[in-house]
């Protein structure tokens, strides 16, 4: 089968491997869709490379063979996959929180990852498709659709409600596809014209270029004109930039909740008397719980959320190198999606 590793300096290449052979609790996924995450990109512009390991963690597929424990999935079954592995017997996996698990296995980066044709996985990570959601729409789900999912819930977002989103990158504008399927004003926020035209795309309401500055007070007035509040009731921080970390507290109303989601920025730019005065409320996001996927993937059955607006490639796995390319560019481009079998 063809699996894709990084040579270091932004250097890739497809490779031969075997198809392997799952364990008995675990599954072996025809990859069908497999997503390009920003966090693969961080290891792809590394100086180190890894030239045995597959890269790779947001796989959707069918089941093809199952090992002798497992219980419920069958051969045949469409899925999408988390990625976080955890151990299974913890406090925090017992919670569905496997992303805090001490002995998490995550897919392409401690076990073979799904930019590749098979991949193996534990059957506990795997969550069904309805036959009505891609398997485009799983990929999205196995990480940054579901990064998006997750701030919404841990936000407790509301549908005649308002969100800012920072950065429209692909998590971002999962952001704006989730915030508009649950009924929310969406604003999305980005330094490049390119970004803000695919967020209007994803359906956003309104788009503020953050390069003529002046961001908060034209999200006041977006929303004001509206309905008279001070600012946003949410705001969803992407980009990991300082510049969007200074306009969260300024950009929602008084009593509002912002999620940082981004990672990149490590200054400290938000000033505990604004969070005070204001009354907000400051809460990280990290990924989401296995249970919230099963959830996602429900949502998206009676919605019909779907995340691909967001993707701008469509790439077999042989043109992988060049799909790197794209994403690391990241000029007029999205989401980009490899097909490994078509």
């Amino acid at each position: 089968m063809q699996g894709v590793v990084f040579l270091g300096n932004r250097q890739a290449a497809v490779k031969e491997f075997p198809v392997p052979e799952p364990a008995p609790d675990e599954v072996l996924v025809r990859v069908m869709a497999t997503g390009i995450c920003g966090s693969d990109l961080s290891v792809y512009r590394m100086a180190e490379g890894h030239p045995d390991q597959i890269r790779g963690h947001e796989p959707s597929g069918v089941i093809e063979a199952v090992g002798a424990l497992v219980g419920q999935r069958r051969p045949g079954d469409r899925v999408s996959v988390h990625h976080h592995q955890g151990c299974g017997a913890c406090r925090m996996c017992a919670r569905g929180e496997t992303v805090a698990c001490a002995h998490d296995q995550c897919i392409g980066v401690a076990v073979p990852g799904s930019f590749a044709q098979y991949l193996c996985v534990k059957e506990r990570n795997c969550v069904v498709l309805p036959e009505v959601v891609s398997y485009i729409d799983g990929a999205f789900m196995a990480c940054v659709g579901g990064t998006a999912w997750g701030a919404y819930q841990r936000l407790g977002a509301r549908g005649h409600e308002s969100v800012a989103v920072f950065g429209l990158g692909p998590v971002g504008l999962s952001c704006v596809l989730v915030g508009k399927a649950l009924g929310l004003r969406v604003i999305g926020v980005d330094v490049t014209d390119e970004r803000l035209d695919l967020a209007t795309r994803c359906g956003a309401d309104v788009v503020v270029p953050a390069a003529e500055g002046g961001v908060p007070a034209r999200i006041h007035q977006a929303v004001g004109a509206r309905d008279g509040r001070d600012g946003v009731d949410y705001a969803i921080e992407t980009s990991g930039s300082t510049a969007a970390r200074e306009c969260l507290i300024p950009s929602l109303r008084r009593g509002g909740k912002a999620a940082i989601v981004g990672v990149g920025s490590v200054e400290r730019v938000v000033n505990p008397s604004d969070i005070h005065g204001r009354a907000v409320t400051i809460l990280g996001s990290v990924v989401f719980p296995l249970g919230w996927m099963w959830d996602l993937a429900r949502f998206c059955e009676v919605s019909g959320l779907s995340f691909e607006p967001a993707v701008t490639h469509r790439l077999p796995l042989e043109e992988a190198v060049e799909g790197l390319r794209l994403a690391d560019e990241a000029k007029d481009c999205g989401k980009v999606v490899f097909l490994p079998h078509g």
